[in-house]
């Protein structure tokens, strides 16, 4: 009888020790998972609003980066946000930066391509319309969006991966500073 009180004893502290391990990990994981959304060094006129999950970690993070889902798999995602205001409040649409921890670099692939498939730039792309053109972003190729709006005003999207973190900026109508916001993500 004794050797059993052993034997459960041990067994409930072998699970109690790798239980400690695994959230260990987790936590340790999660905290390189997710870049730090820059707050500081930002191009002149953009104000950080908000850093999403930190500012509030109850909004579902994947309706931020539906564009992303598509035809190939890229498994499951970490992702931050950062959004900013950059010309009138109420007149003006936010820019965003939009980080996505991805499980390795050819997660990270599929999911630009998987932007780049999307049904409206297909559509676009098929009226002859330039829409995507090449950049170079903290020293990575990056795929530049020309996004046309609904007033048939544009602006710049920066989408890259270095890794497994893909980054995507949506900036506004001037290259400049939206290649500014983008280059202020250090990645």
């Amino acid at each position: 009888m004794r050797s059993k009180n052993i034997i459960c004893i041990l067994f409930i502290s072998l699970l109690l020790a790798s239980s400690t391990v695994c959230l260990a990990a987790d936590s340790a994981s999660g905290a390189a998972a997710n870049p730090a959304i820059p707050k500081v060094g930002l191009p002149a006129g953009f104000k950080l609003l908000a850093a999403l999950p930190e500012m509030d970690p109850h909004v579902n993070m994947t309706d931020y980066i539906t564009e992303f889902y598509g035809e190939k798999d890229i498994g499951t995602a970490n992702v931050s946000v950062g959004i900013y205001q950059w010309g009138k409040p109420g007149e003006s649409y936010d820019a965003k930066i939009t980080f996505i921890v991805l499980l390795d670099e050819e997660h990270a692939r599929s999911a630009i391509s998987n932007f780049k498939s999307q049904k409206t730039y297909r559509d676009e792309l098929a009226r002859g319309l330039p829409i995507f053109g090449n950049a170079t972003v903290n020293g990575h190729e990056a795929l530049e969006v020309r996004d046309i709006r609904g007033d048939n005003s544009f602006k710049y999207l920066y989408i890259w991966n270095a890794g497994n973190i893909v980054s995507f900026v949506e900036g506004n109508g001037d290259k400049n500073q939206s290649l500014e916001l983008a280059n202020s993500t250090g990645l």
